[in-house]
């Protein structure tokens, strides 16, 4: 740590050899102090690095290439102290870890307001270098970097682009807490709390008599799915889509209208085109387009739902029946569905998955599908005793490529949810070797006991797939700049690969395979009850993509709209037309839609990554769920390439066609050839 601390104290250092920068740059032992002094050593370098950046000589070399070099490292010397923010056993650690992640966050912002910095880059591109590939795509992206920030723009223009950025983030924030502090809740009578499970009774505060029920997830979601009263529902649902009232709804016009400013200010259109200009749609044209066509075959799938439903209800409520589906309705008859058609037990299911064997077969079938070879280290020398790690290597021909740690149990502060973390990125180091990536997932799944190993769901089955094909996405990269290495792609895309690799656990040979009782492993998952899991997969999954693409709509027409609209009028317009059930009157369900603060014009990825997820593993369906071949194939043309070139290049590669959405309605159980046009 000593030696690391006096390198980032010379202004000019040079990134350290590949072997030295591994072991320095994963220092887990930190002090709070250190971790502290480390972050802002690194910062300092950074700093002087860049004043003599701004006044090198003007050529892609010295200006673009050392750019990324001085990012790079600074990225890669406090990637270690932020990440300890969220896992460090020490809550002293913790803290100047969060710490650490703020000064470099704001740091960051900070750099690309540096006109000089942006002046030398100009100076560099005005030279008309011929430039190919990734260097041309590295000036490109990083001038445009600038350009997004308002640098080009008159002082005065930038001065107020800066002021508006500021508002913005004040009304994101206030728009965020608005919805997180709402306390309201409901009071139920006992017969209004009919089908509400047991459990759930059991823990309800009572008062005068009645059960109080909040707005928190644990209590509305289990209500509206369950509660046979539907005037109670209704009460529930309303004050639920009330969160954020009135306040919300101005601070929403309010950003609306600042972030079209911003956006015209830097000459766009709209604030979708600001956004989308790095995306893989590239303009909001596109995306309006894949979700109108994608909408109109779900609706071959939905609209036949929703007659079921109906039916559901009308079987329920007789001569009462309103026959209408209403927002309060939707969750307590797919529920009903559920339970009456498929009859899954999920605990039950939750049995058979052990977490070391559904780990160990995990690591097995990536490792099969990609050629790859894992090897435990040990020591780990991580962060937690419970920490293991290990290295990834090719294997044909033994080449070492990467690490990764994998923390899976739940301790008191640490991260909360299941995520992937980069720790070094991949790129070609000054000296022509290449850093090899490192990587953690975290999880918090139930940590094994003596008298019983840990079992999780089959839900964090999916969930850890999914996230383990972050880290292979992570650490499997070959990009030779930081800037475009690894998970370093279109928003829009980077979910992509982990969604494909979702789809191993749906298989059932795969279920067989990952499977085994947690008192005896030799006894796989019931067929019948594999069946059940996977025709339950897809029920009601037309009126569940409708949700999701009308969410997608009233996101993008929010921000593609020549004068600003009135924000209820407008969701309650679009959630009948794309969703096919109404909004509640009375209620404003923008006011607590928080996905249009930081999600905003983006939305629609949910769809658009998990449409080029489905047809990636087509290609798997077609030529071996476990063919490495296949695996190489996709490793070599879209995990490896990172960013290194557009998304739809290396997926073409991989596919040999243009992509399809065939692939992704066929996932979902939708038949274009047999479904009926509605």
């Amino acid at each position: 740590m000593r030696t690391l601390c006096a390198c980032l104290l010379l202004a000019l250092c040079a990134a350290p050899a590949a072997a030295q920068a591994e072991r320095s740059l994963l220092d887990f032992g930190l002090t709070a102090e250190a971790l502290s002094k480390l972050c802002k050593n690194a910062k300092t370098s950074a700093e002087a690095r860049l004043t003599a950046l701004a006044f090198a000589k003007p050529d892609f070399q010295s200006t673009f290439v050392e750019f990324q070099e001085i990012l790079s490292d600074l990225q890669d010397y406090t990637s270690v102290p932020q990440f300890l923010g969220q896992v460090a056993v020490d809550k002293t650690v913790r803290d100047a870890g969060l710490a650490c992640d703020t000064e470099i966050s704001k740091y960051g912002v900070e750099i690309y307001a540096r006109e000089d910095l942006y002046k030398a880059m100009k100076a560099a591109a005005d030279r008309g270098e011929l430039l190919e590939g990734e260097d041309a795509r590295l000036a490109e992206k990083t001038l445009l970097d600038f350009k997004r920030s308002g640098l080009g723009l008159p002082a005065a223009d930038r001065e107020k682009l800066k002021g508006l950025r500021q508002r913005l983030v004040e009304l994101a924030n206030d728009f965020t807490k608005e919805v997180s502090e709402t306390k309201d809740h409901a009071l139920f009578t006992e017969a209004q709390m009919a089908g509400v499970p047991a459990d759930m009774l059991k823990r309800l505060t009572k008062v005068d008599g009645k059960y109080q029920v909040s707005l928190d997830y644990p209590d509305y979601y289990p209500f509206m799915e369950n509660a046979k009263d539907p005037g109670a529902r209704r009460v529930l649902e309303t004050k639920f889509n009330l969160r954020g009232g009135e306040a919300n709804k101005k601070r929403l016009a309010e950003v609306l209208r600042l972030r079209d400013e911003a956006a015209k200010l830097l000459g766009y259109q709209n604030h979708a085109e600001y956004v989308l200009e790095e995306r893989m749609a590239g303009k909001p044209a596109t995306a309006l387009a894949f979700l109108s066509g994608l909408r109109e075959k779900l609706y071959r799938k939905g609209r036949p739902e929703l007659k079921a439903l109906l039916a559901l209800k009308k079987a329920e409520e007789g001569a009462k029946s309103d026959g209408m589906l209403h927002a309060w309705d939707w969750r307590y008859y797919h529920n009903q569905l559920m339970k009456k058609r498929y009859q899954v037990d999920k605990q039950k299911v939750k049995e058979y998955f052990p977490t070391d064997l559904v780990v160990e077969q995990m690591l097995r079938i990536y490792q099969e599908v990609l050629g790859l070879r894992f090897s435990e280290i040990v020591p780990a020398q991580a962060w937690h005793p419970d920490v293991k790690r290990y290295e990834i290597s090719d294997s044909r021909t033994g080449v070492r490529l990467a690490q990764f740690f994998m923390d899976l149990y739940p301790r008191e502060g640490k991260y909360k949810h299941a995520a992937a973390f980069t720790l070094i990125q991949g790129r070609v180091l000054p000296d022509g070797s290449y850093s090899k990536p490192v990587s953690a997932i975290v999880a918090n799944f139930d940590k094994p006991a003596p008298e019983k190993p840990s079992t999780i769901p089959h839900s964090d089955v999916e969930t850890l797939f999914h996230e383990f094909g972050h880290i292979m996405h992570q650490t499997l990269t070959r990009a030779k700049y930081q800037r475009m290495s690894g998970t370093a792609v279109a928003r829009d895309f980077v979910e992509s690969p982990s969604q494909m690799f979702e789809n191993w656990v749906w298989e059932p040979a795969l279920l067989d395979r990952i499977s085994g009782h947690y008192l005896d492993r030799s006894q796989k998952l019931p067929k019948d009850l594999a069946a059940k899991m996977l025709a339950a997969k897809n029920a009601d999954s037309g009126l569940i993509y409708l949700r999701q693409n009308f969410f997608a709509a009233y996101d993008m027409s929010l921000h593609t709209a020549a004068e600003l609209p009135d924000t209820t009028a407008l969701y309650a317009k679009l959630m009948k037309e794309v969703s096919l059930i109404p909004m509640t009157e009375g209620t404003m369900p923008e006011a607590s839609f928080t996905h249009l603060m930081g999600y905003d014009a983006g939305y629609y990825g949910y769809l658009w990554s998990e449409v080029y997820a489905q047809d990636g593993f087509s290609r798997f369906e077609r030529e071996g769920l476990l063919n490495e071949k296949t695996g190489r194939d996709y490793r070599r043309e879209v995990l490896e390439r990172g960013g290194s070139r557009d998304e739809d290049v290396s997926l073409r590669a991989f596919l040999g066609r243009e992509p399809s959405d065939e692939a992704f309605l066929r996932n979902i159980g939708l038949n274009l050839k047999t479904a009926k046009k509605s």
